[in-house]
């Protein structure tokens, strides 16, 4: 079987190598954004920013056999655009319930969901097993909002402001903001009529029904195993370069979400800096 690895990032230099030291009896090819070699795989694992989908699937799309799966390791909700490349019927998505930094260092642990409606789904989720456990999932839609809630709040919260996963749980007025963004997420995704799911074992429109000091519990216990965690904004947004808010808080029509979206842009335009007053800003 032939696998290829399609970036080479936090995410993806983790998988790219586990999965060359567990499985023997693959052929893994990995390459940076439309770099793949040429040859026909299995499964694309995409592991790309979000944004760069299409630039990085499109070359590589000739590629993928008759049969063949591409899995969309990423944030947000890409899995429609890959299907617009592809076909929905070579798509699989994997949500990531794990971290890792961008020197390969895995900073939190946890499982990949995997779901669609490809017939190789379980296939998948045997390969991606060499690298991290593997839930599978009838349901990815409710995994990829619940993901989305979490990666809405915590994330661009710590893009904005510089502090890493604890400093923000730590604070008890980011924790209120942090539920309150999570909160507009949750209420997009039942009017889509989206069943949320659990991912890394928090579904957050039934965490927002606890009584409010429970859900300030568990906004802590939620990254308690990863306090040191930056956010992989923040290193995007020291570096100059677009955070990804369009496929995280941008999906989000309302107040709060849309004025994160506002921040982030600022500082991506040079027009405002990243710290945590910022957090006083969005909470407006």
């Amino acid at each position: 079987m032939r696998i290829g690895v399609i970036g080479l990032g936090a995410i993806g230099g983790v998988v790219a190598q586990r999965l060359r030291e567990r499985s023997g009896n693959l052929e893994v090819a990995a390459g940076r954004k439309d770099r793949l070699p040429s040859a026909t795989y299995d499964f694309i694992l995409l592991c790309t920013r979000t944004a760069d989908l299409e630039t990085a699937l499109e070359p590589a799309a000739p590629l993928l056999a008759a049969d063949g799966a591409v899995v969309c390791l990423q944030n947000g909700l890409p899995e429609e655009r890959a299907a617009r490349i592809v076909g929905a019927e070579r798509v699989l998505g994997a949500v990531i319930g794990w971290s890792a930094s961008r020197g390969g260092e895995v900073t939190g642990r946890g499982k990949f969901i995997v779901g669609g409606t490809s017939p190789r789904r379980h296939e998948a989720a045997e390969l991606l097993w060499q690298v991290f456990p593997v839930r599978e999932t009838d349901n990815l839609a409710g995994a990829r909002w619940s993901k989305l809630a979490l990666n809405c709040a915590m994330s661009t919260l710590g893009a904005i402001s510089g502090l890493r996963l604890g400093e923000l749980a730590a604070r008890r007025h980011v924790r209120a903001l942090a539920l309150k963004v999570m909160a507009e997420v949750a209420d997009v995704a039942r009017e889509k009529g989206v069943r949320m799911e659990p991912v890394s074992g928090i579904r957050p429109d039934v965490l927002l029904s606890l009584p409010l000091p429970l859900q300030h519990a568990a906004l802590w216990l939620a990254v308690r195993g990863r306090t040191r965690q930056r956010t992989g904004m923040l290193d995007l947004l020291e570096a100059g370069r677009p955070a990804g808010v369009e496929d995280l808080n941008a999906l989000v029509d309302r107040p709060l979400n849309r004025k994160l979206v506002a921040l982030v842009r600022e500082i991506e335009q040079g027009r405002r800096g990243i710290a945590p007053q910022n957090l006083q800003e969005a909470s407006r």
